[in-house]
C-alpha cells in the first residue's frame, strides 16, 4: 500500500483520508474534513504555514 493510498480516516468517521503536510512538504498526520481542524491545531501555526519555521525539537530521539 502506497502512502498516498486512499483509506478511512482513523479518526473513526468513515470518511477517507489524506496526507495532512507542513510547510515543507513533511507528512504530519492523516486526516478528513471532519478531523483535519482538531488534528492540525496541535501543530504551531508557522509549522504549517511557513517552510523556514524554527524546528527546535528533538527529531530523532536518544
Amino acid at each position: 500500500m502506497a502512502i498516498d493510498d486512499a483509506r478511512p480516516c482513523p479518526c473513526g468517521s468513515g470518511l477517507l483520508s489524506r496526507w495532512a503536510n507542513d510547510a515543507r512538504g513533511i507528512p504530519l498526520a492523516r486526516v478528513c474534513p471532519k478531523c483535519e481542524d482538531e488534528k492540525l491545531s496541535h501543530y504551531r501555526p508557522e509549522v504549517l504555514t511557513n517552510s523556514n519555521y524554527d524546528a527546535d525539537e528533538d527529531i530523532d530521539g536518544d
